[in-house]
């Protein structure tokens, strides 16, 4: 790809909707809302004399920021329902019938080898993308190679251009990753991004250059040109000395990308306006209270001011003239609309969840006392639809994921070329507050479904194979206990050797 137009997609994606809304949602997530930038000492009103509007600042006026947190509430929500539990990774193996003990036990070998490729890290990860994902719309992995172990790389989506297929808009085919860094090598510190360009087969490096007035971009001439996608390195068993080096592509764009929904939005637009309306109107009302403004002055005795000039004053300084020749000063309490304040805000942070679709938990007219399993499945209704949407960009991803993992056992000729990505089950088991003991009677009552569904159901199992395990040991156990006794008693033999004595 040529620098060029490098340059001319990364100034239309840093100007575009796409990224403002992404730094919007990272923003909004950290608690930095709109309210913090906004100026509420500065007053918009008419001038009479020029026929203008006019801002007018009142330096005696308080001016606190209150942001109020609901969309990182919300955002950790959706996190905690989605993920708080271990993600499930199933190998099952395709054959017709029951599986037998060995067909288990390599089933369970093959589990164990994906989870120590994925490391002890990678529900972190994947928290940690939805999260991002829900911020920004979607989030990127970049499979790759450090100290010759496979990893799963972080990239920001912000720093992020992905160029797809013309026809379906689907498939990558190109990928550009740019970022900033501070170059030290000049007589004064010099910020310059740095882009990798990535397509099936290669990379190349660019570094933004300045030639005259102009900024390009031009191949970095420190690196090969162009670059494999990774290298492994092969080392003499025996002497741990390094053997060779080899060059590897992965024969498909590196980058996988996880969608927060199929129209790859934040989760913070539809309630953005919402929240700065709350903002808005809670901030004002501390200021009012801080200030006092519900007294007006009347100052009588100084000449009449129209209405124009007595709104203008009113609305800066809270102070009102009159042409009274008593000059008199007289003081006004105005009450404080605190009910009607507090309904509106009522109503907003309804609308805040119920758009956010989201479980507001501070809410106990919506939980009450002792919530049945009905009232819970209705309350979770609109979260559970976010987080199925989510859910579905995360289970693409962990296919992909899945790809690029048996790639690497492969290549090491660990497991079989025929095991696919599709011959695992991936299930993301919710964390939904729900009434333990009507689910617990439930599950005991069913006389359809198996007990290891009823186990991987039940609300105090967390690892069904070992309870499994423990079912099988407590039924021995109990079986050995019972044949004891019954041998003590004697059994059938005794009572049948008294009767034979008899005859």
């Amino acid at each position: 790809m040529e620098g060029k137009l490098i340059k001319e997609l990364i100034t239309q994606f840093n100007m575009s909707d796409i990224k403002k809304k992404m730094l919007e949602g990272e923003r909004y997530f950290r608690n930095q809302n709109d309210i913090l930038k906004k100026d509420l000492k500065t007053y918009t009103v008419f001038d009479q004399k020029t026929g203008n509007k006019v801002k007018k600042v009142n330096e005696n006026k308080s001016d606190e920021h209150l942001p109020h947190g609901f969309y990182p509430k919300q955002v950790n929500q959706k996190k905690a329902y989605v993920c708080g539990k271990p993600i499930t990774i199933t190998y099952n193996t395709p054959v017709d019938g029951d599986k037998d003990e060995t067909t288990k036990n390599a089933e369970k070998k093959i589990n164990n080898m994906i989870w120590n490729v994925l490391g002890a890290n990678f529900e972190k990860l994947i928290k940690n993308r939805l999260k991002e994902a829900s911020n920004k719309g979607r989030s990127w992995l970049h499979p790759d190679y450090m100290e010759g172990r496979f990893t799963l790389k972080r990239i920001a989506s912000e720093e992020c251009i992905p160029i797809y297929d013309n026809e379906t808009q689907t498939f990558l085919i190109g990928f550009i990753h740019f970022y900033t860094i501070q170059d030290l090598t000049g007589d004064e510190p010099e910020d310059r991004v740095y882009v990798e360009y990535w397509d099936k087969k290669e990379v190349r490096y660019y570094i933004e250059t300045k030639v005259g007035d102009t900024t390009i971009f031009l191949e970095d001439v420190t690196k090969p040109r162009p670059e494999c996608h990774w290298y492994r390195e092969i080392y003499d068993n025996a002497l741990n000395n390094l053997k060779r080096v080899e060059k590897h592509s992965w024969g498909r764009v590196p980058f996988i990308e996880i969608e927060n929904n199929e129209e790859k939005t934040t989760d913070l637009e539809p309630i953005k306006p919402l929240i700065d309306a709350y903002d808005l109107i809670n901030s004002g009302f501390v200021n009012t209270i801080e200030d006092l403004k519900e007294i007006i002055w009347l100052i009588n005795g100084y000449g009449a001011e129209d209405l124009l000039a007595l709104i203008e004053n009113l609305k800066v300084n809270g102070v009102a003239r009159t042409n009274d020749t008593a000059g008199k000063i007289d003081a006004k309490l105005l009450p404080i609309p605190y009910e009607a304040r507090q309904a509106l805000l009522k109503g907003l942070k309804e609308l805040i969840y119920e758009f956010g679709r989201a479980v507001d938990t501070s809410n106990k007219d919506l939980i009450g006392q002792a919530p049945s399993g009905v009232s819970l499945e209705f309350l979770y209704t609109d979260l559970d639809m976010k987080a199925d949407d989510s859910i579905g960009g995360l289970t693409s991803a962990i296919y992909e994921i899945l790809w690029y993992v048996l790639q690497d056992l492969k290549m090491q000729g660990k497991i079989p070329q025929e095991i696919n990505e599709f011959d695992f089950k991936i299930e993301f088991n919710k964390s939904r507050i729900f009434n333990e003991t009507e689910k617990v009677n439930t599950l005991s009552n069913d006389t359809v479904i198996s007990t290891r569904t009823k186990l991987e159901k039940h609300p105090y199992v967390d690892d069904v194979d070992i309870e499994m395990q423990r079912l099988k040991e407590e039924k021995e156990e109990n079986m050995k206990m019972q044949s004891q006794i019954f041998n003590a008693s004697g059994g059938f033999n005794n009572n049948h050797n008294e009767d034979d004595d008899t005859e």
